[in-house]
């Protein structure tokens, strides 16, 4: 028999017709293959990882036997295909308190059997329980006791600011506390919470970030209630500021010498602080205190004394006192 090259076949409505045909029988006999190959019994490994929920606050998972589930589902190809559940399963939840508990070396061992996975996943797959088969037999998981507590949040911080510019008040942690868990033995180890340091550089406005907490004891089953905080820092502009003050002198009852007995030179001082622009013109010279302390009459050899400021606002910072010592004279009468 000559076969025709295709480009010399004529493309008259009879070579269609006979085309069509041709094609509509294969694709019923790749359908009708299909089906006999999907009605037959057909097997699929199905890895499942299990997740515990309901864990009593009491106890943490210190580790387990295993972590995965071997599921061998034995079925029909069109079930193991239409099967929505099958196609996006990766995990199942177990309730905690659905497991069975032993003792070793006194202390409680929790463990989930394969029957009971096989149970678990044949409601969820609609897949009848004698067409599965789970491997490892059991998945055993050790327990410790657990504390949990309150406790404060450190900010670790770094900051450049601008010349000019300083932190305005203690920074805003939100929360200013956390949650933490973990084994009981640990409880008296962990006091506070450290942030990741926050460094910035040129500052000279407002901070407000969101800063991630360290937990070093990862590792060793501890766990934090939040992972992260908002933290505000106000920065203002400050400008430097002063105010004259006359030296007040204190005389403890103790001592012999009198206030009056006692002239300084000179009996004012300038105090220079630096101050934020917007409290410029809040801060008054009454919120200030100057004070030397009476000298003591055995002394000799000093004829001067120390400038102290015991008051002062606290929205200031002060920077300087001129001068920072005085000379006195005693007064005979």
């Amino acid at each position: 028999m000559k076969v025709m090259p295709w480009h010399n076949i004529e493309n008259t409505p009879q070579t269609r017709r006979k085309t069509y045909i041709f094609l509509l029988c294969l694709a019923f006999s790749f359908i009708s293959w299909l089906f006999i190959k999907l009605s037959r019994e057909s097997s699929a490994i199905i890895p499942v990882t299990i997740e515990l929920v309901n864990i009593p606050q009491e106890l943490i998972i210190t580790g387990q036997s295993d972590s995965t589930f071997v599921v061998n589902v034995q079925s029909t190809g069109v079930k193991l295909l239409s099967s929505s559940f099958l196609r996006r399963v990766s995990k199942i939840e177990s309730d905690f308190n659905a497991l069975q508990q032993i003792r070793r070396d006194g202390n409680p061992v929790f463990f989930l059997t394969s029957a009971q996975a096989e149970t678990r996943f044949s409601v969820l797959s609609d897949i009848p329980r004698t067409a599965l088969t789970v491997h490892p037999d059991t998945i055993f998981f050790n327990t410790v006791s657990a504390f949990s507590k309150k406790v404060p949040v450190k900010l670790v911080k770094d900051l450049d600011l601008q010349t000019g510019f300083k932190v305005y008040d203690i920074p805003a942690l939100t929360p200013d506390s956390i949650i933490v868990t973990g084994p009981t033995e640990m409880a008296d180890t962990i006091t506070f919470i450290k942030t990741r340091p926050l460094r910035e550089t040129g500052v000279y406005q407002n901070i407000n970030k969101k800063v991630s907490l360290e937990n070093p004891w990862k590792d060793r089953q501890v766990t934090l209630s939040s992972n992260d905080i908002e933290v505000f820092i106000p920065v203002e502009e400050y400008t430097e500021s002063s105010v004259d003050l006359s030296v007040e002198i204190d005389c403890s009852p103790d001592k012999a010498i009198d206030s009056n007995d006692i002239m300084l030179f000179p009996d004012r001082v300038n105090v220079f602080y630096l101050v934020a622009l917007r409290d410029v013109n809040s801060v008054t010279p009454d919120m200030f205190s100057a004070f030397v302390t009476c000298p003591d009459t055995l002394s000799t050899d000093k004829f001067r004394l120390n400038v102290e400021i015991r008051e002062s606002p606290s929205i200031v910072d002060i920077i300087r006192v001129r001068p920072s010592e005085v000379e006195y004279i005693m007064i005979r009468r």
